[in-house]
């Protein structure tokens, strides 16, 4: 069952054998975890790639007495400090979940050992690259061209939200205060 989730998650961009991610899972485990749980403290380095299969929750960074989102996952996304699990170093970003989760998780050490030992590793490392930069570029490119409601709007529409989303990161995530989102989701009602 595990292998046929991790499947679902990558068939958008890399469609691959069932086996493939039988393989895969046996390297990882299924971690569940209540809401605000840390997977990974800032200033630490991240250790774990993980894969949403059911929840949500975002990178965040402490900025003027406030945590700052910088970028949010949802089901059938990767949530990891993509630069720390890179380049081994640590970051000033948090990983947190924002609502009971369970994900998938592998550590460090055996994607190495996937991605060097397996000829379809290449291609699951790069596929985590891309869809990270590309992810990354298009919510820059919205900051830059989009209003906070649109920005919003299109959230919704792809249902990368939803209520239970809490409503500080998703503000900070969107570059505006609590009281102006609410005053967005009151008048899209």
């Amino acid at each position: 069952m595990i292998a046929q989730q991790l499947k679902q998650c990558f068939d958008p961009f890399l469609k691959l054998e069932l086996d493939i991610w039988e393989n895969f899972e046996k390297y990882g485990e299924v971690r569940r975890l209540p809401k605000e749980t840390i997977i990974k403290e800032a200033y630490a380095t991240e250790k774990n790639m993980n894969i949403l299969f059911v929840g949500s929750g975002g990178n965040l960074i402490w900025n003027d007495n406030n945590y700052v989102c910088i970028d949010m996952s949802f089901e059938k996304e990767f949530m990891l400090d993509y630069m720390s699990f890179t380049t081994q170093k640590p970051t000033p970003i948090e990983v947190r979940l924002f609502e009971d989760s369970t994900f998938f998780s592998m550590d460090y050490h055996h994607f190495q050992m996937i991605l060097n030992s397996t000829e379809n590793g290449e291609k699951i490392s790069r596929l985590v690259t891309e869809v990270a930069y590309f992810d990354k570029q298009q919510q820059q490119i919205d900051l830059l061209t989009k209003s906070a409601k649109e920005r919003y709007l299109e959230l919704i529409q792809m249902n990368k939200i939803t209520e239970r989303t809490p409503l500080k990161y998703l503000a900070s995530y969107l570059g505006i205060t609590p009281q102006s989102l609410s005053r967005i989701r009151s008048e899209k009602k």
